[in-house]
């Protein structure tokens, strides 16, 4: 897995400068570059902005892990000739979601390297020394086939710091977030949101969630939107209730980053794939 941030570190950690760096950020145009040498990272970043490409380059393992979570680009370049390039490779490798194409860079040019990138789930794998123009053709084909991908999910959390930690996972996804910390604002946010599925806290003062997801139901245009609770209740009672409101799923905290993107997107696909046969 590619954060080593937990929600267990959020909840636990009361200094603002660990608020600050939850921050939700917008799916990026950037192309990140991993690379451990950093007089080859700075050749591969001068090559790649001369095509016109907006590049944030890392020889850092933990900076770069960090990066991907709160800013995800819209495509990795991986040099995976050094120790911190296979590590890197690995995670990636093992993501539950990753709707950004990774492309592999490497002096090996051999069958089993190859085998292994195809197994990885990565978009391309390129020799060095590398054609720079062929590695620009790919990284703008994959990127324009993954405009599609940005689901629009509604965020509802009266805990602000945790709101905006859904936030900057799911938007690490490339997915459009919008956040609200109070359900009195729900139904203003769904006019002008118009999200394919709506997070939930269960227990938040003044209209709990299971309340706000009835008046949701109300409206017969929001019937079939996707809503997914969010608790540290475990009682199966509560867990039937929010069921019974027409709920997708019901997750609990604290829930792994991959896992909250892989049940968040499978929802947001079949969602709108049922609107599109309408």
């Amino acid at each position: 897995m590619m954060s080593n941030l937990t929600l267990n570190d959020i909840e636990q950690n009361d200094d603002a400068a660990a608020i600050e760096s939850l921050e939700p950020v917008m799916f990026s145009n950037e192309v990140y570059v991993f690379c451990a040498d950093q007089d080859e990272a700075h050749r591969l970043d001068g090559a790649l902005k001369k095509h016109h490409h907006e590049v944030t380059t890392f020889s850092d393992l933990e900076e770069f892990r960090s990066a991907i979570l709160m800013h995800a680009p819209h495509a990795v370049v991986l040099d995976i000739d050094s120790a911190a390039g296979q590590q890197a490779k690995k995670a990636f490798a093992h993501r539950v979601v990753t709707t950004f194409p990774v492309i592999y860079i490497s002096a090996e040019d051999q069958f089993s390297p190859r085998l292994e990138a195809v197994r990885d789930g990565a978009e391309g794998y390129f020799i060095k020394p590398l054609d720079i123009d062929a590695l620009s053709a790919r990284i703008d084909e994959q990127m324009s086939k993954n405009e599609v991908l940005g689901y629009r999910i509604l965020v509802v959390d009266d805990d602000e710091m945790l709101a905006s930690y859904y936030d900057a996972v799911l938007s690490s996804a490339g997915m459009h977030v919008s956040m609200i910390t109070s359900p009195v604002e729900i139904l203003d946010a769904l006019k002008k949101f118009r999200p394919e599925l709506i997070l939930t806290d269960l227990n938040m003062p003044e209209c709990n969630g299971i309340e706000m997801a009835k008046i949701i139901r109300q409206n017969n245009r929001y019937l079939n939107v996707p809503i997914v609770f969010l608790s540290s209740v475990s009682e199966m009672e509560t867990q039937m209730s929010a069921i019974e409101t027409g709920a997708d799923d019901f997750l609990m905290k604290p829930i792994d980053p991959e896992k909250l993107i892989s049940a968040i997107v499978s929802r947001a696909e079949r969602y709108r794939n049922l609107r599109k046969q309408k």
